[in-house]
This record gives C-alpha cells, sequence and structure tokens, in this order.
C-alpha cells in the first residue's frame, strides 16, 4: 500500500468513525507551550476504539503523543490485535492547516511493534483538524526499514540446547 489521498467521501464507514473519534480527543490535548491538538484513535481486531491524546511538558521529551496514548489504553485493557489507528492534528489558530499531521519517528516504530509490523501492516489515517485532507499509509509505508524483534540477538536460555528469542507480542 502507498499513500493515498482522499476525502472524507472516499472514507469507509469504519475510517469516517475512527477519525470521528481522534478528531473529538485532539481538542483535550494539554499543550500549554505549543498549543498543538493532535488526537489519535486506535481500533482493535475486537472493534473497539481506543483512544489518546498529546500531552506535553514544559520539558519536551517527557511529553506523550496521541498515539502512544491510544496504543497504550489499548495494550492496558489486554488488547494484542489491531486493525487501524488514526491521527487527526494541527494548531486550531493556523491559516495554513491543511496539511495532515502524521504520527513521529518513535510513534511509527511503536505503531510498528505494538499492532505486528510487516505481517499485519496496519492502516494509518492521518488528517488535518478540519479533515480536509486526508492520507491514507499502512505502517510500512511510513516507516520502511523498521528496526524490529528480528534484529536483536537470540540469547542462550538456563536451559542448554534451547535459545530464546524475545518476545514480540501477537499481532
Amino acid at each position: 500500500m502507498t499513500m493515498v489521498s482522499m476525502t472524507e467521501g472516499d472514507l469507509t464507514e469504519k475510517e469516517h468513525d475512527l477519525l470521528q473519534v481522534a478528531l473529538g480527543v485532539a481538542g483535550r490535548a494539554l499543550n500549554p507551550v505549543s498549543r498543538f491538538h493532535v488526537g489519535a484513535a486506535v481500533r482493535a481486531a475486537n472493534t473497539r476504539i481506543y483512544r489518546g491524546t498529546f500531552f506535553e511538558s514544559s520539558s519536551f521529551p517527557l511529553g506523550i503523543c496521541a498515539e502512544s496514548a491510544a496504543l497504550s489504553a489499548a495494550i492496558t485493557d489486554g488488547v494484542r490485535e489491531f486493525e487501524a489507528i488514526a491521527v487527526v492534528g494541527g494548531d486550531p489558530e493556523s491559516t495554513l492547516s491543511a496539511r495532515p499531521v502524521t504520527p513521529c519517528g518513535g510513534c511509527r516504530q511503536r505503531i510498528f511493534d505494538v499492532t505486528g509490523g510487516t505481517a499485519r501492516n496496519v492502516p494509518v489515517l492521518c488528517s488535518n483538524l478540519k479533515l480536509s485532507t486526508i492520507y491514507r499509509f499502512s505502517i510500512s509505508d511510513l516507516l520502511p526499514y523498521p528496526f524490529s524483534v528480528d534484529d536483536l540477538p537470540t540469547s542462550v536460555s538456563p536451559d542448554p540446547g534451547r535459545t530464546r528469542r524475545p518476545v514480540r507480542g501477537s499481532g
């Protein structure tokens, strides 16, 4: 799958609903420094939707991205299989808000790891706050050369003759 530019009319009902949930939480961002709004929604394989919003800290590296918050909510609930993720964001005061927000590099890696990587290759919907420009990517489009569990060395287990691979969540 490559990036597809679309409008609301091009969306499936499930995609539209997922973007609406992300949009609904974007305005709840805790953003005293940047005033930037970001919301994310992830649909689990059981069709339940988990949401998250961006919150920043005056020490920027300590903030939490909306995508990470949504994935964390799902993982906390025991979810390990995902269908899609939507990210909506931007500066509500900007007149240049047509460009969709995409996940940062760290979130791209988290989405890849948590949703099953290239085996599942979940769709990632990205939009601006007006839902006037929407991009549909696969996680492989956003992270074409990921670091994965396959890059980690095997380690010898305490039981001779057995090797242990790092545990990877099912997806």
